[in-house]
């Protein structure tokens, strides 16, 4: 995710006499005039947290936090596709603008479902799994003695 989030475009916005396309870490990089002001959103930023958090949390053996990371990283891409209103049009003379959602905040949240998915199954085998009985964990082969009247 961190990889995705720092090389692939998260938006672009055209409009008729220029074009910006913004990358994972909240810069807007525009060609032409643009006529509209663009906020950073530092999407990548969050993304690189949030998925540093989920490994550590892997590493740690915390598979209750690396759950918790996992779907942390399913909501940054989440909100960051419906999160398109990045444009202020109340700009004088300015044209319309058209901010197209690009392929990084899709890939996030598919991969953020899946690591959510599989997070959660180590998690459930890991931890919520029942201890082990003893009468299972160590089969024994001892032969009971008979008393009389058993038979």
């Amino acid at each position: 995710m961190i990889v995705i989030a720092a090389v692939l475009p998260w938006y672009t916005a055209h409009t008729s006499h220029g074009q910006a396309t913004m990358s994972g870490w909240g810069w807007w990089h525009i060609d032409g005039q643009l006529g509209a002001s663009l906020r950073p959103l530092p999407f990548g930023v969050l993304i690189a947290l949030v998925a540093g958090a989920m490994i550590y949390c892997a590493i740690r053996s915390s598979f209750g936090g690396t759950v918790v990371c996992a779907m942390g990283c399913f909501a940054v891409g989440l909100s960051a596709v419906l999160g398109t209103g990045l444009a202020d049009r109340r700009l004088p003379d300015s044209d319309s603008v058209g901010i197209v959602v690009e392929a990084a905040p899709k890939s996030i949240v598919a991969v953020g479902l899946v690591a959510s998915v599989v997070c959660w199954i180590g998690f459930a085998r890991c931890v919520l799994r029942p201890a082990p009985r003893a009468e299972s964990a160590a089969p024994t082969h001892r032969s009971s003695p008979v008393r009389r009247g058993d038979t």
